[in-house]
């Protein structure tokens, strides 16, 4: 009996807009990101912050990793739209310009208002290097979000993590794609229906495969860090998560793959790599909070503010470091260079951040999203930091 287990629509808790606490974990992890670029970047922030140690160490430490609950966070919403429909192999063109686009114009924005701000300030007000190297060829390989693929050095803070994320968007789309046709061709030759466990397992298998070969050969392989490869089954854990709480898949698989990832994780934590032990722990967290609130209550219904952090996220994570360089460089010419001055500087420089995130927000990020809506193929699931 034809069956196929790609088709099926999901639930109508698989919309994203029920899981609002997923825009107060951006809004969160943005801050988090923020606040440590500021205490890695900006001098003497050990000085300033010295009543308060034990932030600053942590934060300082620690804090880049927000960068892996971003990475679950695409996966999930990824999950959940494809349980809604999965992508046919003639939208793959379409669903990587439309993701491109969607991280590409406001980057692109981002881009140019360092470069103008590089070309205002003074050189020697410059509280830290905004650009460790800047020439033409660079800046056009970070618009093709190919700058660490060619071997140029990042020009802003973050900017890696758009080439992995489209590159995941990529490699997503294009196992799921092969892994519907070869279950096509596989229900012509079953004569019966297979358990729902056995179906759900076939229709991830492939990009479980790859995602299980990411977490134990290529994740900590310095030569893969610049490739999905290394990240992908970081962005798998959330995918199975969303599919699972949309009722695409049994939990059991959800809960059988945080098992291997469990001992992943572990070895990853003896290596002195706890990247894959936070994504974890955000990953099962995520999970647990979506089965919670399936009828899109809560918690963070009561913080509004987390809300527009979370709608502000992408932006304020492509913007905040440009803005801290220049705020913190101009405050240096102007007040000096002493753990006293720099104070006001510090606060300055996230209000700015905060501000500039807004500004890019509604004037590039908003008309890009209404641009990429009319492209967006109907069933195309997506992968994105961003929504």
């Amino acid at each position: 009996m034809p069956h196929h287990p790609t088709r099926l629509p999901a639930p109508p808790t698989a919309d994203r807009r029920a899981f609002p606490f997923i825009d107060a974990i951006r809004g969160v992890a943005s801050l988090v990101i923020l606040a440590h670029h500021l205490l890695t970047y900006v001098p003497r922030t050990d000085e300033t912050l010295a009543a308060l140690p034990v932030i600053h160490h942590i934060v300082w430490w620690y804090g880049g990793l927000a960068t892996q609950v971003f990475l679950v966070i695409s996966g999930f919403v990824g999950g959940v739209s494809l349980a809604r429909a999965t992508p046919e192999a003639a939208d793959l063109g379409r669903l990587l310009l439309v993701r491109y686009l969607r991280l590409a114009l406001p980057a692109v924005a981002t881009l140019l208002f360092a470069i103008v701000l590089y070309a205002i300030v003074p050189p020697s007000w410059a509280a830290f290097p905004l650009f460790d190297e800047i020439s033409a060829p660079g800046v056009l390989a970070h618009v093709a979000f190919l700058q660490d693929v060619l071997g140029y050095p990042s020009l802003l803070a973050g900017f890696w993590y758009l080439s992995i994320d489209l590159q995941c968007n990529a490699v997503l789309s294009l196992l799921i794609i092969v892994q519907d046709a070869i279950l096509r061709q596989m229900s012509g030759l079953s004569r019966s229906a297979p358990s729902r466990l056995a179906e759900g397992f076939a229709a991830v298998g492939l990009p479980m495969l790859v995602a299980v070969l990411s977490l134990f050969v290529w994740n900590g392989a310095v030569a893969h860090e610049i490739y999905a490869t290394y990240f992908f089954g970081i962005v798998f854990l959330g995918t199975l998560a969303g599919l699972a709480v949309a009722g695409r898949i049994p939990p059991a698989i959800f809960w059988a793959y945080v098992a291997s990832f469990a001992v992943a994780a572990g070895t990853a934590v003896v290596q002195s790599r706890p990247q894959l032990a936070v994504a974890l722990v955000a990953g099962v967290a995520i999970y647990l909070l979506a089965r919670r609130q399936p009828s899109g209550a809560s918690p963070a219904d009561s913080l509004p503010l987390l809300g527009w952090l979370g709608r502000i996220s992408y932006s304020l994570f492509l913007v905040h470091y440009p803005t801290i360089w220049a705020v913190t460089s101009v405050a240096r010419g102007i007040g000096g260079d002493t753990a006293a001055a720099s104070w006001p500087s510090l606060v300055a420089a996230v209000a700015a951040s905060l501000v500039a995130a807004v500004l890019l927000h509604r004037l590039v990020e908003v008309p890009t999203l209404a641009v990429v809506g009319r492209l967006k193929p109907l069933q195309a699931g997506a992968v994105s930091l961003s929504r």
